[in-house]
């Protein structure tokens, strides 16, 4: 079940809800919102991809991938900066909104506007929160809602 006004599906990180005066949700402050006991707003738990990426060692690819989530999916991070680098070894804190998460090959991620991951891409390691030979793959995620 989902809100629907004038024939469109509210999406909640597209719309925000307000009553009385007071938001009760929006795209940078999840909210969730019940008929009765059925959730019909907020996460669901089903994600569609935003974008992926694969940090590798020795490269420049968080640095691109960086650049491309800060100018296209900036809605999905509350706070993200770079620790250390880039140019070179690079390491990004990250921290996400509630309803999105990063899936990586490492784990994932879950935004919850409190808790903060790193990606790391050095000379000859990667990771997302730990290093390692090798690749690292990413996914930035948004959940579907309900």
């Amino acid at each position: 079940m989902s809100i629907t006004f004038d024939g469109t599906a509210l999406n909640w990180y597209t719309h925000t809800i307000v009553k009385d005066g007071t938001t009760v949700s929006s795209p940078t402050a999840l909210g969730e919102v019940y008929f009765g006991s059925t959730k019909v707003w907020g996460t669901g738990g089903s994600y569609s991809n935003l974008f992926s990426f694969t940090m590798k060692p020795d490269s420049s690819a968080l640095e691109t991938a960086v650049s491309t989530m800060q100018s296209s999916y900036s809605a999905a991070f509350k706070n993200a900066y770079y620790d250390i680098g880039p140019g070179g070894d690079s390491r990004y804190q990250v921290q996400l909104r509630k309803g999105y998460r990063m899936s990586t090959s490492d784990g994932n991620f879950v935004g919850d506007d409190s808790s903060y991951f790193y990606l790391w891409e050095g000379q000859s390691v990667t990771g997302a929160n730990t290093s390692h030979n090798g690749d690292t793959s990413c996914t930035l995620q948004r959940d579907n809602g309900v």
